[in-house]
């Protein structure tokens, strides 16, 4: 044998580099065996020759983060196809840090059911085995583009706040080592147009003659809760946890934190709103759970008026159906009385009542109480959150400064009795 034959029997051809599929296809292939594009004096390379639509799509969902510098699919911690790099893992991350917290009574049931509602949708959209790399400022406006229309300015924004909780974790705990970046249609509806679309809605209020009017038509439960919403700025959450150790029937005082800012509160107990919480108490269901022995309020079914979960309450239920009975079929019966369209008169009457539910008590109450010029025994009752540095100086309040507030509230609540 010659050289030259043993030369060219060792020699080993190389493959041929393939066609473009079709004209318009946006890579070229490389000698690598992969097909590649070039931006901005760098090569990137995505699947193999023989796999044309495969690259095509890894090229797709790479190119925005390629083209704004942020593609990462060339950095060792994000090369790997570990499940730790995707958008589920980081959302199962987060949702068993806030399970942490709800057990341990850092937040409550119903803030952590928002929280994992929050990351079900993100993960549908976006794609549980999506790498967080490749998630660009794109997708996020895509994503804020698909919520419902129906969503206003404020669903929006809880929308927003639970999303960015999700992606802050991920940077504060280490699974990204960079922030995300969401871009700018990823923001909060301006406070301008909360107020504008706020004006366009029904006012969460109730005039003292109408609550004269539900509370002549409640059950005895009800009634003393309705009572507490108007005179202790009680809402669903606060009636439904009420138990007979947080009153003072000698002196007519309630007092307790309130749970869901953990602020203390007090309020002077009107005659009528006692009388009305002794006879609910006095006629509790029997056979009532140990864990609710001392709830004054238990439904029929021997369970809590309000769930921790906030779902299926029931006092919103029946508050609903009480103001349905009192309030809305006997003004479309009033109207229909003097000639208008049945349809229409129920269509408008009930677009005026829309949204304004037993949690408007306390809108009512804040709103009247107001005006009594003592806005911090107003906040007291209520439970607010004062941050001002008055209220870090502030040691305590007048019990007779929330006698005077729950006492002008009262007056005006007597004056509906008349206009009843």
């Amino acid at each position: 044998m010659t050289g030259n034959s043993l030369s060219s029997s060792a020699k080993k051809s190389k493959p041929r580099k393939p066609k473009k599929p079709h004209p318009d296809f946006p890579l070229t292939p490389h000698a690598c065996g992969k097909w590649c594009k070039k931006v901005q004096g760098q090569l990137y390379y995505f699947g193999t020759w023989d796999d044309p639509e495969a690259a095509t799509n890894e090229w797709l969902a790479r190119k925005d983060g390629i083209f704004a510098g942020r593609d990462h699919e060339r950095d060792e911690d994000y090369a790997g196809d570990t499940e730790e790099n995707d958008v589920a893992h980081l959302c199962n991350e987060f949702i068993a840090a806030k399970l942490h917290q709800c057990e341990t009574g850092d937040i409550a049931k119903a803030t952590y059911d928002s929280y994992e509602a929050a990351a079900d949708r993100f993960v549908d959209f976006i794609g549980k085995r999506r790498k967080l790399a490749t998630i660009t400022p794109a997708d996020f406006r895509r994503y804020r583009q698909a919520w419902p229309k129906t969503w206003g300015s404020s669903s929006i924004n809880n929308e927003i706040a639970l999303v960015r909780a999700i992606l802050n974790f991920g940077y504060d705990s280490g699974i990204v080592d960079r922030p995300f970046r969401t871009g700018p249609s990823f923001k909060r509806i301006s406070r301008k147009k909360q107020r504008l679309e706020r004006a366009k809605r029904p006012r969460k209020y109730f005039e003292a003659e109408e609550l004269h009017q539900l509370a002549a038509e409640a059950d005895f439960q009800l009634k003393a809760m309705i009572l507490l919403g108007i005179n202790a700025g009680y809402g669903n959450a606060d009636c439904g946890r009420l138990t007979v150790p947080m009153i003072d029937f000698r002196r007519c005082w309630l007092e307790g934190l309130r749970e869901k800012t953990a602020i203390e509160r007090a309020a002077w107990l009107w005659p009528e709103t006692i009388e009305a919480i002794q006879l609910a108490i006095e006629q509790r269901y029997d056979n009532r759970p140990e864990s609710l022995a001392d709830n004054v309020f238990v439904t029929k079914r021997r369970q809590a008026w309000f769930r921790a979960s906030g779902k299926d309450d029931a006092i919103t239920a029946a508050f609903g159906k009480l103001k349905t009975k009192v309030l809305i079929t006997p003004a479309v019966k009033s109207a229909v009385e003097t000639g208008e369209d049945r349809d229409k008169a129920f269509a408008a009457v009930k677009a005026k009542w829309h949204g304004v539910g037993f949690y408007a008590l306390r809108h009512t109450f804040e709103t009247v109480a107001g005006n009594s010029r003592d806005q911090v025994a107003v906040n007291f009752v209520m439970g607010h959150c004062d941050e001002s540095m008055a209220a870090v100086y502030r040691e305590g309040i007048d019990p007779d400064r929330i006698i005077d507030v729950c006492s002008y509230v009262r007056d005006w609540w007597k004056k509906g009795e008349a206009r009843k």
